[in-house]
């Protein structure tokens, strides 16, 4: 008796291991969903560190920067949290002077645009000094000066639906350049005014569905936008030699299943690239406008 107590005791203990760790698991619950910016106010040309807290860590998780007031649709400027980390901080680059808010979409692929935590803050609006008082004049009379005409785009049937696809780059040194051009002609004022952008999450998102990826490769671009039912597709690739940048710009009509832009771009630089993409983006718009009222 006294042999086999001891044999049967090992395996009482293995079970009761196994009843305390079914019945007694550990709270994975994570925390409130936060975020939050290290300032409220930035300078122009200020880089914006975004702590977060209460992410699942999944990898689909993502932060993004978008102007105060704008749809929680919209996915501006964003970053994807690290895969398995559930605080941490994302750095970005400051926008244009403005009022903006940091937004964050935690578990992004059940929710979609669910906004889990949001933190408003502003770029370059320092209140001015208040001005010297003047004494009190009395105005004289002035004539009335008609404003000029202000050149109106072609008028259309209807709005054209319109993609950017993400620029290849050459090398490891272009690919921080291709984003910054898709940033850019995203979020052109111009072109977000002129047509239909579809956004860029929503994009990513029939591509992860469908086994398909983002070329400039015109037999690609056209079987993604008929899929998709755009008119046009914007797309292109980048290159870095020495200090220039090289731009490829290419735009595809989906419904004339043809090329009907081609241009390139030399910068000297990130300040440079910016505004030459801005002065591609006038050019494009024309070019697609034009082939649209044919």
């Amino acid at each position: 008796m006294h042999l086999m107590s001891l044999k049967t005791r090992p395996v009482a203990s293995l079970i009761l291991l196994i009843l305390v760790t079914f019945f007694f698991q550990p709270n994975l619950a994570r925390g409130e969903p936060r975020v939050a910016t290290d300032k409220d106010r930035y300078r122009s040309g200020e880089k914006i560190q975004v702590h977060f807290s209460g992410s699942p860590g999944d990898g689909g998780d993502w932060i993004c920067i978008v102007p105060a007031g704008s749809p929680d649709t919209d996915a501006g400027e964003y970053q994807y949290m690290p895969e398995g980390v559930g605080q941490g901080v994302l750095t970005f680059d400051a926008p244009p002077p403005g009022k903006y808010e940091a937004r964050a979409y935690y578990d992004y692929r059940r929710s979609g645009y669910v906004v889990s935590a949001r933190c408003a803050f502003s770029v370059g609006l320092e209140p001015a000094p208040a001005p010297p008082a003047r004494p009190v004049a009395v105005p004289e009379k002035t004539v009335p000066v008609e404003s000029p005409p202000v050149k109106a785009l072609p008028a259309l049937p209807t709005r054209i639906s319109a993609a950017v696809f993400h620029f290849t780059s050459s090398s490891m040194d272009a690919s921080q350049y291709a984003i910054k051009v898709l940033g850019t002609l995203t979020n052109a004022p111009k072109m977000q005014a002129s047509f239909d952008l579809l956004d860029r999450k929503d994009l990513e998102t029939f591509l992860v569905a469908n086994d398909l990826h983002q070329t400039d490769q015109i037999e690609d671009v056209i079987n993604i936008g008929t899929r998709l039912g755009l008119n046009v597709v914007i797309a292109g690739s980048v290159e870095k030699r020495g200090s220039l940048i090289i731009t490829n710009y290419k735009v595809i009509s989906i419904d004339h299943r043809k090329v009907i832009f081609t241009d390139k771009s030399l910068s000297l630089g990130e300040a440079s690239l910016v505004s030459d993409v801005m002065k591609m983006s006038e050019a494009m718009i024309e070019a697609i406008l034009r082939s649209a009222s044919r």
